[in-house]
């Protein structure tokens, strides 16, 4: 492993710098025609990590396009009009994540501090139903489970939530898919890091907290203990007053560190799936995805 030193922050900052490696590839039974395709895959850039280099090589080769939708994520589009019967989208990306400077759990916070912070006026999605965060009766019940946070302390509950979720689920890849509701994951009691993050932001928002869907990728270590590692990633960020978003994921039941990578925002799973499309052809395809992340450096700068 090597060093590079980099000024990110003024100050003295712990940074570590991951290379990210996603790469889908979609498998057609026959010949297919005019592929179109969307893609959430390059990592943000604001004051807890900086992309410092994004490339997408798709094949066949397509002319890619790019803009910013509503929430500040970057999009990739393009199209493959031949005839082609596989499609291999990857992306590479180097990104520098920031170690926080007062790790562990945040300072309380009241709803008076919510209810006083003009923010939240501009926070409508973040508050309400979405496609796939949905009030169910199944949500509603898990809700009361949970408990209702009270007014003295919503970082506290945020936490129990978060850890609620991952001591009664069962984290099965097989239980669920990209179509599972909330209320079908939470009566299996099990599902995925997407599963698990729709669940969290729709306790948030069922309580009046306001709360979004982040994906992005997180570095599993040596160990490979870490759930999620092996594809996209997701968590939920929910909206603290004097803290920001915070973020937490419960899969793996921790706030979020210099571990995590985040690409997209979202009310949910729609706003920032990874890569979708849609061609003209054979009516069945198969998909295989492989992510790999990869920590380059981590040194700590001491202010010129």
């Amino acid at each position: 492993m090597s060093v590079r030193q980099r000024t990110f922050i003024a100050g003295e900052t712990d940074i570590v710098e991951f290379t990210i490696l996603h790469q889908t590839t979609y498998r057609y039974p026959g010949k297919i025609h005019e592929s179109y395709s969307i893609v959430r895959l390059r990592p943000r850039s604001d004051t807890t990590q900086y992309c410092t280099k994004y490339e997408l090589n798709v094949a066949p080769r397509a002319r890619v396009f790019a803009y910013t939708d509503r929430f500040g994520n970057d999009v990739q589009h393009f199209a493959v009009l031949p005839d082609h019967d596989v499609l291999s989208i990857t992306a590479r990306s180097s990104v520098i994540t920031v170690r926080s400077a007062n790790p562990g759990a945040p300072a309380p916070v009241t709803k008076d501090h919510l209810a006083g912070d003009p923010n939240v006026r501009w926070l409508y999605d973040e508050l309400h139903e979405s496609q796939y965060v949905v009030f169910g009766p199944e949500l509603r019940a898990f809700a009361a489970e949970v408990g209702d946070p009270g007014r003295d302390d919503l970082v506290a509950w945020y936490l129990h939530a978060g850890t609620t979720i991952k001591q009664k689920f069962t984290y099965d890849a097989t239980a669920t898919s990209v179509q599972t509701t909330i209320d079908e994951a939470i009566a299996a009691r099990a599902g995925v890091c997407q599963d698990w993050a729709h669940i969290l932001v729709g306790l948030c928002r069922f309580y009046g907290v306001p709360a979004r869907y982040v994906s992005g990728y997180v570095f599993s270590g040596q160990d490979g203990a870490v759930l999620g590692a092996e594809a996209s990633h997701a968590w939920c960020e929910a909206y603290l007053g004097p803290h920001g978003w915070l973020g937490y994921d419960p899969t793996n039941d921790t706030l979020i560190d210099d571990r995590f990578a985040r690409v997209a925002i979202g009310r949910d799973y729609r706003d920032v799936s990874p890569v979708r499309g849609v061609y003209k052809g054979a009516s069945r395809s198969s998909m295989s995805v492989n992510v790999a992340m990869e920590a380059l450096a981590g040194t700590q700068q001491q202010q010129q």
